[in-house]
């Protein structure tokens, strides 16, 4: 299998907790699954750890990341600010097609149960008003921020949260269609800082006292 396919294949897997964080990532249980060579399959692990997923520990292994509060909150904090800059950027440059794309998403939020799909979809939709915003630095720094802490976002199961993402995206979907800067920004900041506060609450039922998982 070619290596970018092999990448993104064992990065889903990362994100979205198929591999749990401390999970151990054997070569050559990889090579074998993927019929893939040492030298790519290494190329892999070096991008990954360059993205803060993996972590190579010498004369042990290599290791998915574990995820501490504090590193998200960080995290958060910034994409907060910048997400906030994106909607305000996307109400003024959004366009019709982009806002029918965000409608037909936010149909599917409603009817989808499972967390998987759902994280998905909520992905797709930060991409939709991102690339509205028509500014490449931006783009790409909230997909490097997003990418660092995306597998996260299926760890906040309970239903009362994820009910929130469709009822949050019609309410950014008539900002933007309204042109409203203001309002587009501060929905998607309370987005970020509604989920960090379910992030917190989620460490502390589980006793979690060093706050990692």
């Amino acid at each position: 299998m070619e290596r970018d396919k092999v990448l993104e294949i064992i990065k889903e897997r990362i994100v979205y907790l198929d591999y749990e964080p401390g999970k151990q990532l054997r070569e050559k249980e990889l090579r074998e699954e993927f019929d893939i060579g040492r030298t790519p399959l290494r190329e892999i692990f070096i991008k990954l750890e360059s993205e803060g997923l993996i972590t190579t520990v010498p004369h042990s292994g290599t290791y998915v990341s574990t995820v501490s509060f504090h590193e998200l909150r960080d995290l958060f904090e910034v994409r907060s600010y910048l997400i906030s800059l994106a909607g305000k950027l996307a109400a003024r440059r959004i366009n019709e097609g982009k806002l029918e794309e965000l409608r037909e998403l936010v149909d599917e939020m409603k009817a989808e149960k499972d967390p998987k799909k759902l994280m998905k979809l909520d992905s797709r939709a930060h991409e939709l008003v991102n690339e509205s915003t028509r500014n490449a630095v931006l783009v790409e720094n909230l997909r490097k921020l997003r990418q660092q802490s995306v597998r996260i976002w299926v760890f906040p199961r309970t239903k009362k949260f994820m009910g929130t993402f469709a009822e949050e995206f019609s309410e950014l979907i008539e900002a933007l269609s309204a042109g409203d800067e203001k309002r587009s920004g501060r929905i998607l900041a309370s987005h970020m800082e509604d989920f960090i506060d379910e992030i917190k609450n989620q460490f502390i039922s589980a006793g979690n006292r060093d706050e990692t998982i």
